[in-house]
């Protein structure tokens, strides 16, 4: 019976995935976001946040009538304002998403991030950011209409963003992020 038990978990899974899939949407986002990097070891004239911008693209798969799961790719402009501190990534963002009837929704969720750019004319204050970030990730929603949406998130991060080899003591610095976005489903 244990040998069967992860083919059947798994054809359960692909049967219930199966059956909302007619209900499935897709869309795109855009927004804004107000990053910062939390670390005691930036000295404080380069604490300030950076205002960038976020694009991506979404699924949501609904589980069960007010449950679904929603993984996204999205592109971020991260960092502090201060352009030695400045790092945008590619993210994958996965929620677990629970709507309250049509309208509003809160989703929270596991992020991973790959580093696509980082200042790179060090001269002033020498910071290589680490290729990874993994934060985690809650929000609310509303839909506007049927097709259009808007969300507030805050992303946690979780690990070590500043690649801190060969500096004595090393740094210890993680992501913060507040994100408005505004979206359309398919």
């Amino acid at each position: 019976m244990k040998k069967h038990l992860p083919w059947f978990t798994l054809f359960l899974l692909f049967g219930i995935f199966n059956f909302n899939a007619q209900e499935s949407s897709y869309g795109v986002r855009i927004g804004a976001n107000l990053s910062s990097i939390s670390s005691d070891d930036i000295p404080e004239n380069l604490e300030d946040s950076r205002f960038g911008f976020v694009v991506g693209f979404l699924a949501e798969f609904p589980i069960t009538e007010k449950i679904s799961i929603q993984p996204e790719f999205q592109y971020s402009s991260q960092g502090n304002d201060d352009e030695t501190l400045r790092v945008d990534y590619l993210q994958l963002p996965i929620f677990l998403k629970y709507n309250f009837k049509d309208r509003f929704n809160v989703h929270i969720g596991p992020q991973a991030g790959l580093k696509i750019w980082e200042w790179e004319d060090n001269t002033v204050l020498e910071t290589n950011f680490n290729t990874f970030d993994f934060a985690a990730v809650a929000g609310v929603g509303v839909n506007l209409t049927e097709n259009f949406f808007a969300d507030l998130r805050y992303a946690f991060g979780i690990s070590n963003i500043i690649d801190d080899e060969g500096i004595p003591g090393g740094i210890d610095a993680s992501s913060r992020n507040i994100q408005l976005s505004f979206g359309y489903k398919l």
